[in-house]
C-alpha cells in the first residue's frame, strides 16, 4: 500500500527512489510492483494534464442509487465528457468522481448525475484538499493560466506518457521526434509546476483485500485540513488519503484498506474515539475509470 501510495503521487518515480523513501531493496520493489501489475491491482501507469492548471474544479458527487442495473448507470455516467471516476459501493452507494471547466456547470451536471442515477437528493462536495500517507507531495501548479505554461510540445510530451506514464525519456523523444535533453528538461519542468499528472489506475477490488471508503462527519470544534492530516500519519497504511471539501465544512472522505472485515470495524472504532461524530464505511465493490474533456485536448 505504501508503494501505490508514492505512485498515485508521481507513477514515474524511479525503483531507486521508492526504495530510499520505503528502506526497501531496489529488486525488492520491482517484485512487489511487478505483482500489483500481474495481478491487475495497477491497471495503467497515466500522465495528465493536471486539471488544476485549467482552474478545473474537482467535484465529486455520491448517494444511494435507487437503479436497479448499477453496471448500465455506470456506463451512462461515464459518456458524460465531465466524469473522470466512479465507484460502486455496498449500500448500493454511487460515488461519481468530475471535473468540471468552471463552477457554472455543476448544476447541469448534478442534474444530470441524479436523473441517470436515480439518487435523490445527493451529497455534492467541491474537492478542497487532498492528504496522502504518502512521503512524497503532490505539486499542485504555482501558476492557474494553462496557455501561459505549456506549448504544443508539451502537450505532445504528455500525450505520449498519457497511457504509459513510465515510458523512458528516450522512447518519448522517438515518438514526438524531438531530444532527449529537451523532453528531459521540459518533464522536469512540468513535474516541478505540477502541470502535468503523473498516477495509476488502482484496482483494489482485484485483490482479496477489503477496500473502503469512510464517511467522517467531525465536530463542529475540529479543524478538518488538521484532522484529516493527523488521520492519515496516525493510521496508514489503512487509511491512504482523505479527501475535505470547501463547502461540507464538517466532512471528511477517506479511502481505507484492511485485510478483513475485522480489521476495518476494529479501524471503524479506533476512529470513533477521536472525536468524530460518525463513521459510515461503504465497501467498493468496483472502480471504473474514464477520458474527460481534458484527455480530448491531447488527441485534438
Amino acid at each position: 500500500m505504501k508503494i501505490i501510495t508514492l505512485l498515485l503521487v508521481n507513477s514515474r518515480l524511479s525503483y531507486r527512489e521508492i526504495s530510499n523513501y520505503l528502506s526497501l531493496s531496489v529488486n525488492a520493489v520491482y517484485k512487489r510492483v511487478q505483482n500489483l501489475i500481474d495481478l491487475n491491482i495497477i491497471q495503467k501507469f497515466t500522465a495528465k494534464i493536471n486539471p488544476y492548471a485549467f482552474n478545473a474544479i474537482y467535484t465529486l458527487i455520491f448517494g444511494e442509487s435507487k437503479a436497479e442495473n448499477i453496471n448500465l448507470i455506470a456506463s451512462k455516467l461515464g459518456e458524460h465528457e465531465n466524469t473522470y471516476n466512479i465507484i460502486l459501493s455496498s449500500r448500493n452507494y454511487l460515488y461519481i468522481g468530475a471535473q468540471l471547466k468552471d463552477i457554472h456547470e455543476l448544476d447541469e451536471y448534478s442534474s444530470f448525475v441524479s436523473q441517470i442515477a436515480k439518487i435523490q437528493n445527493p451529497s455534492i462536495g467541491l474537492l478542497h484538499g487532498v492528504y496522502y500517507s504518502s512521503p512524497k507531495r503532490y505539486n499542485v501548479p504555482r501558476s492557474r493560466t494553462i496557455a501561459m505554461n505549456l506549448d504544443k510540445l508539451d502537450i505532445e510530451i504528455i500525450r505520449s506518457l498519457n497511457k504509459d506514464s513510465r515510458k523512458s525519456i528516450a522512447e518519448v523523444a522517438d515518438d514526438i521526434s524531438s531530444t532527449s535533453n529537451t523532453v528531459r528538461r521540459r518533464l522536469n519542468r512540468m513535474i516541478k509546476e505540477g502541470l502535468i499528472e503523473l498516477s495509476i489506475q488502482f484496482n483494489p477490488v482485484s485483490s482479496n483485500d477489503i477496500f473502503a471508503l469512510l464517511q467522517i462527519s467531525l465536530s463542529h470544534s475540529l479543524n478538518k485540513e488538521e484532522v484529516a492530516q493527523y488521520i492519515v500519519n496516525n493510521y496508514q497504511p489503512n487509511i491512504f488519503f482523505c479527501w475535505a471539501f470547501s463547502n461540507l465544512p464538517n466532512f471528511l472522505l477517506c479511502y481505507t484498506w484492511c485485510n478483513n472485515m475485522n480489521e476495518l470495524n476494529s479501524l471503524i472504532q479506533k476512529l470513533k474515539k477521536e472525536k468524530v461524530e460518525s463513521v459510515i464505511a461503504d465497501v467498493l465493490l468496483k472502480g471504473l475509470f474514464y477520458d474527460t474533456w481534458k484527455e480530448k485536448i491531447l488527441y485534438e
